[in-house]
């Protein structure tokens, strides 16, 4: 924090020559990586005693310095521009530096803002965000168990509980006491969904933009790569859908409804619970082998960073989150690290959401001598690495298969992916964009809200699914950006990873196996710096702004469902 401060000495200080301006420049790109590491820690340390008032305490002292400390930095920043302009000296990388912060305000148009409005919206959205945080972890759900006895535990605690449970009965118990425990508090979260929305509402209007043009600016991502994947979902639905069709007969199974055509809500997703995955994810260290065996052929310097993560203890594997779940990463700029934090816990879930996680982490860690403003960061460029790693996971994992009983357990997940990426995240998208318009209009109130929903659901699950889902928008967190307070969405991200990823791999398949490795080195430092249309057009020589990009990548991203079926008979519990 005293190095943050110092920048308050220099914001005097007029560069005569070109060592003095890169001298500056040099403080200012330290003082970037001091910032983002303070808030690694803050985060850090929340993550570890997310009780402990100190903490927060803490975090607010550490924001108050980085914000105290933007008027000096601009300073800075101008002393250098007028020294360009009144060419004072003469400095090809001054300039280069110029241009660098000029394309910042392309990239984080937040920075067109008023010093005052960046402000309103801090005092604004941070709150909202931690009123949430606080909201949901305070409430209860109340779980009678087949054994009689009551399991009382936090949404989140409960909703682990539904992603990794394969009981159907179990799973049905927590889901429907996580509904009703929602329902009850629904005018709550409602009230914060508005005044989130009306936010983000708020900033984009200040640009002249809609909330989505607003998020693909953020993101990098051209409006027409955006909508040409979205006009190719329509032609593909019916055969997105064939995979909750598939998959209906499998997850009834052991119900009271059997021979049903639909998926209860409470199972949408389900794991089947005589399907075991491969003996080697019942470890993490097994997990760990498995992942780096799969990327490794694309990736050799990955097993060299789980080297570098375990000597210095970036990986973090403890129960911090108190049976919640989760897998995140944060990098530490100061020390060029990544530490990552995993719940990890023996099902074939976890292993892929590990392997996500470690995907993130390695991209970060490829990138971490880039300095700060080059970088051209966002979601959707973590979630096309992650997703590559879950991909490549699943690949492995079916090729090495022991048993068709294994093979098919593998496959099977593959197609909860297809449901979560193809389905339930458009979904939400759709749904969030159906939020932001009609809150233009006024204050929404929970029917409102909730008939939204019932609308949005039906668009994309059609007849598959029997019930809806309809709380999710208060039990989703994504909904309020609690990952990403300057974006209005945090759902098409990852979509767009997930079939960029399966696009990217089969583009790989044409390549000789002797020139991937280099492909993907520079797959890794072009999703930092270009545009996301120029990594696949530089490395891959396709154009992500055709309907065909996003066609293909569909097609290629169903291929669990395809090649599942020669192993039906391992999917009926009765013959298992």
């Amino acid at each position: 924090m005293n190095g943050i401060s110092m920048i308050d000495r220099l914001q005097f200080f007029k560069p005569e020559d070109e060592v003095a301006a890169l001298q500056l420049i040099e403080v200012l790109e330290q003082i970037s990586r001091l910032k983002e590491t303070l808030l690694a820690a803050c985060r850090a340390a929340e993550t570890l005693s997310s009780a402990d008032s100190k903490i927060a305490a803490e975090k607010v002292f550490i924001l108050e310095t980085i914000d105290g400390a933007e008027k000096a930095i601009q300073k800075v920043k101008e002393n250098l521009q007028e020294a360009a302009e009144k060419n004072t000296f003469r400095s090809d990388k001054l300039e280069h530096w110029l241009q660098q912060q000029s394309c910042l305000r392309e990239i984080k148009p937040w920075l067109n803002f008023s010093g005052a409005a960046l402000e309103e919206e801090r005092l604004i959205l941070g709150p909202l965000f931690s009123l949430y945080t606080h909201l949901k972890s305070s409430i209860r759900t109340s779980v009678t168990l087949p054994d009689g006895t009551v399991k009382k535990s936090t949404p989140s605690v409960a909703n682990f509980a539904v992603k990794n449970t394969s009981d159907p009965e179990l799973r049905t118990l927590f889901f429907n006491a996580l509904s009703a425990c929602f329902a009850t508090n629904s005018s709550m979260f409602c009230d914060i969904l508005n005044a989130v929305a009306g936010a983000h509402l708020l900033r984009a209007s200040r640009l002249g933009m809609s909330t989505l043009d607003y998020a693909l600016v953020i993101e990098g991502l051209d409006r027409k790569s955006f909508e040409a994947m979205r006009s190719a979902f329509p032609k593909k639905l019916s055969e997105i859908r064939e995979c909750l069709r598939f998959a209906a007969p499998y997850i009834n199974q052991g119900t009271n409804r059997p021979e049903s055509p639909t998926i209860p809500v409470a199972l949408l997703g389900s794991a089947l619970p005589h399907l075991e995955g491969p003996e080697s994810l019942k470890t993490f260290d097994g997990t760990l082998k498995e992942i780096t065996e799969a990327v490794e052929p694309y990736f050799p310097e990955f097993r060299d960073f789980i080297e570098i993560c375990r000597q210095g203890h970036w990986l973090e594997t403890h129960n911090y989150s108190a049976g919640s779940g989760g897998a995140w990463c944060v990098e530490v700029p100061y020390d060029k690290a990544v530490a990552i934090y995993v719940d990890y816990q023996p099902n074939i879930n976890r292993s892929f959401e590990t392997a996500h996680i470690l995907g993130d982490a390695f991209f970060r860690y490829s990138i971490s001598d880039l300095p700060m403003q080059e970088r051209r960061l966002s979601e959707t460029r973590y979630e096309l690495i992650g997703r590559l790693f879950e991909e490549l996971l699943l690949r492995r994992l079916v090729q090495e298969a022991s048993s068709p009983q294994e093979k098919a357990a593998v496959l099977w997940h593959g197609l909860r992916r297809i449901m979560i990426n193809l389905v339930e995240i458009p979904f939400r998208f759709k749904l969030a964009e159906e939020i932001f318009k009609a809150r233009k209009n006024g204050y929404l109130s929970v029917e409102d809200i909730n008939k939204l929903t019932r609308k949005c659901w039906s668009d994309c699950y059609g007849n598959t699914v029997e019930g809806v889902d309809q709380y999710m928008w208060a039990r989703k967190p994504h909904f309020y950006n609690v990952y990403n307070a300057d974006s209005p969405h945090h759902d098409f991200q990852y979509t767009a990873g997930y079939l960029s990823a399966n696009k990217m791999l089969k583009k790989l398949r044409e390549i000789r196996s002797e020139d991937i490795p280099r492909i993907c080195r520079s797959v890794l430092l072009d999703n930092a710096t270009l545009t996301f249309e120029e990594v696949f057009s530089k490395n891959f020589n396709t154009d992500i702004r055709t309907e065909q990009f996003w066609t293909n990548a569909i097609e290629e991203s169903l291929h669990p469902l395809r090649d599942i079926r020669p192993y039906v008979g391992e999917l009926d519990r009765s013959q298992s």
